[in-house]
């Protein structure tokens, strides 16, 4: 297994694709610290996990709050003796992070909420836990970007900002922690239909008169799934991307290359 007895925590793991990264992570034998501000959620989720066979814990915790963060952090370090991995899967609906939306309505703390959201969150649970793998020697991080960082899509400032800064803070990062020990890498991924942001950033672009950008068909004739890209998370946090730091790695069934 890629992650067997890994401690692994996964921050606002009520979402799509966190949920699904922590399934794969417990599939692959690792311990799994969920949490999430959902408690309903996250408790369903380590219910699951546990059921299938993995080891889960579950904790309430607003990843975008500092000192929340930093606690549960040295709570999870002083009860296990160590943190091997981290993902942080946060985002939101597009409504409430303010996208699609024409650059003329577009206000200033409108276009700073994903950033200060999303960005914040990642600076706040990467540096934590970084922190606490740099004193042990070892770890890995695995930050979360989407292709719209590469794209030239309409009514996207604000998010294709916030995933072009995540991109620089993981290299960044890379190069603080590095010297520990600790590797610091990003998944970019592609759209994901299943999703309920994809879905609902769609229908906004199409009522905005835009979509994004050119839709036709990748060259492996079909969109990636959060399957996938959970996938190439536990690939990064694993044994087996050892060599591998500071590096933004694509899932998008080759639409960007």
């Amino acid at each position: 297994m890629l992650l067997q007895d890994k401690h692994v925590l996964v921050f606002a793991a009520s979402g799509a694709i966190a949920g699904e990264a922590a399934r794969t992570f417990a599939a692959e034998g690792a311990v799994v610290h969920l949490s999430a501000r959902s408690a309903d959620a996250i408790h369903a989720l380590a219910d699951t996990i546990r059921a299938n066979g993995g080891s889960a814990t579950a904790h309430i915790v607003d990843a975008t709050d500092e000192r929340a963060v930093e606690a549960y952090v040295a709570q999870i370090a002083a009860e296990h003796g160590r943190i091997d991995g981290v993902f942080n899967g946060i985002g939101g609906r597009p409504s409430e992070l303010g996208y699609p939306e024409r650059l003329s309505a577009l206000h200033i703390d409108q276009f700073m909420k994903p950033l200060n959201i999303v960005l914040g969150s990642t600076f706040i649970t990467s540096r934590a836990v970084g922190l606490v793998m740099a004193s042990q020697g070892s770890g890995a991080i695995v930050t979360l970007s989407a292709t719209l960082s590469s794209m030239t899509a309409p009514y996207m400032s604000n998010i294709t900002a916030t995933c072009s800064a995540i991109e620089g803070l993981t290299r960044a990062l890379a190069g603080d922690f590095g010297p520990a020990g600790v590797r610091v890498n990003c998944v970019r991924g592609n759209a994901m239909p299943e999703t309920r942001t994809i879905q609902e950033t769609g229908a906004g672009q199409m009522a905005l008169g835009g979509g994004m950008g050119d839709m036709r068909l990748p060259p492996l004739g079909r969109p990636i799934t959060v399957s996938e890209t959970a996938a190439l998370a536990a690939y990064l946090l694993s044994d087996r991307a050892s060599g591998m730091t500071g590096q933004v790695v694509t899932v998008s069934a080759g639409a960007f290359v």
